[in-house]
C-alpha cells in the first residue's frame, strides 16, 4: 500500500496515525482530547493543515498547522460543527452546523451564514432527537472541481439541500429523509449519490431527481466516497453488523460487501 498520514475521528478526541509502505502503523499527534471529532478537512495542498469540527459531545471548530500537535478554536464555540470541507479552491471553506446553517469562509476572512437556507419549505421540521438543540444538522457537504458553484449538503434529519449559484439561493430534494453523506462522481458533475438512513440514492441531473439503489434500500447508510485513484470504484458505509463495508466497482451501478463485522462510527481523513 502507498504510505499515508490518517487523521482519526474519535469520541474523544483526533488522532495522527502514519500507515507506511509495508503496512506498519505508529501513531504520530493526539489532541482535543475531550471532544468528540465529527468531520475533518485536510489542506489539499499541505497535509499538516486541517480543520477539525467537534459537536454532540463537544463543541466547535479548530485549526492545527503542525498536523495535531497544536490547536487554535476558531468559533463556533456554542454550536456543533458536523462537517467542514474544503472548496476547490483552497481558500474557501465550508461549515456545516447545529443549529442547522451552512456557513463559508473566503480567503481567511469571517465565517458567513448562507441565511437563505432558513427560507427553504422544509426548514421549520429540521429536527434531531439531542437536547439541547433538537434541530438537526447540515453536513454531507460536496463540491465538484469542475462545478464549484455547485454546492450539496444533507440535513439529518430534513432534506438534501443543493445551490447552483454558490449558495445565493438553494433548493431541496429527498425531503422529509434522514441524509447523512453526499459525493459527486468525480467524472460526472450531475451525477451525485447521497446516503440516508433509508438507503442510497442517486441523481444523474444534479440533485433535481433521485432513484433508491435497489441493493440498499432501507439500509442506514451512514457515508458513500469515490476511490480517488479509480473513478469506477465508490465506497459505501452501511449500518449492517453483517458487513458494514461495500464496494461499487462499476461507479455505483452495482454493490457488494468487502468487509464482515460490527459497524462503529467515527470520522477519518487521509492524505498522502
Amino acid at each position: 500500500m502507498n504510505p499515508c498520514t490518517l487523521y482519526v475521528g474519535t469520541e474523544d478526541g483526533l488522532r495522527t496515525v502514519r500507515v507506511t509502505d509495508a503496512g506498519s502503523v505508529a501513531q504520530l499527534e493526539s489532541g482535543l482530547h475531550g471532544q468528540a471529532v465529527r468531520a475533518i478537512a485536510i489542506h489539499p495542498d499541505n497535509p499538516s493543515i486541517a480543520y477539525v469540527g467537534c459537536g454532540l459531545r463537544g463543541w466547535g471548530l479548530h485549526y492545527t498547522e503542525n498536523g495535531c500537535e497544536t490547536f487554535t478554536a476558531i468559533g463556533f464555540e456554542d454550536e456543533w460543527v458536523w462537517d467542514v470541507t474544503f472548496s476547490p479552491d483552497p481558500e474557501t471553506v465550508y461549515v456545516g452546523t447545529e443549529p442547522p446553517m451552512l456557513y463559508v469562509s473566503e480567503d481567511d476572512g469571517p465565517f458567513e451564514a448562507f441565511s437563505t437556507i432558513d427560507a427553504l419549505e422544509s426548514r421549520s421540521t429540521w429536527t434531531f432527537f439531542h437536547e439541547p438543540f433538537y434541530a438537526g444538522h447540515i453536513h454531507g457537504l460536496a463540491v465538484h472541481p469542475d462545478r464549484p458553484e455547485r454546492l450539496f449538503a444533507g440535513v439529518e434529519h430534513g432534506s438534501l439541500i443543493y445551490s447552483d449559484d454558490w449558495g445565493e439561493s438553494w433548493s431541496e430534494a429527498l425531503v422529509g429523509y434522514d441524509l447523512h453523506r453526499v459525493a459527486i462522481d468525480p467524472t460526472d458533475p450531475d451525477r451525485v449519490f447521497a446516503g440516508a438512513g433509508e438507503g442510497l440514492f442517486v441523481s444523474d441531473d444534479a440533485a433535481r431527481s433521485w432513484t433508491a439503489v435497489e441493493s440498499l434500500r432501507g439500509a442506514y447508510v451512514h457515508g458513500v466516497a469515490f476511490d480517488p485513484a479509480d473513478p469506477e470504484t465508490v465506497f459505501g458505509y452501511v449500518d449492517r453488523d453483517e458487513s458494514p463495508l461495500y464496494r461499487s466497482t462499476d461507479r455505483g451501478q452495482t454493490w457488494s460487501p468487502i468487509a464482515e463485522g460490527e459497524s462503529s462510527r467515527s470520522a477519518v481523513s487521509s492524505s498522502d
